[in-house]
């Protein structure tokens, strides 16, 4: 499940990056403006999508949010301790 989850970071991490570097280059090559309007609610409305179906997934997995960060920090600070 590790795996999965870092893949599917990894591509939304690519799929937000390739929509910024888009909006990008169609602002400065003065293409569309109604192209240049849709990249720029993409920019936005794909990292809400993307937060809103994490929040559903922890809602629907029965995982309460405050232990899971408390493990994470926990975790953190393991690593911190290490040499």
């Amino acid at each position: 499940m590790k795996n999965i989850k870092r893949i599917m970071a990894m591509a939304g991490v690519i799929l937000v990056a390739g929509i910024w570097i888009a909006t990008l280059v169609i602002a400065l090559t003065g293409s569309h403006q109604d192209l240049l309007t849709a990249f720029i609610v993409l920019s936005v409305l794909v990292p809400v999508l993307i937060y809103g179906i994490l929040l559903v997934g922890r809602v629907v997995s029965g995982k309460p949010v405050k232990d899971e960060l408390d493990r994470s920090l926990r975790d953190l600070k393991d690593r911190k301790d290490e040499p």
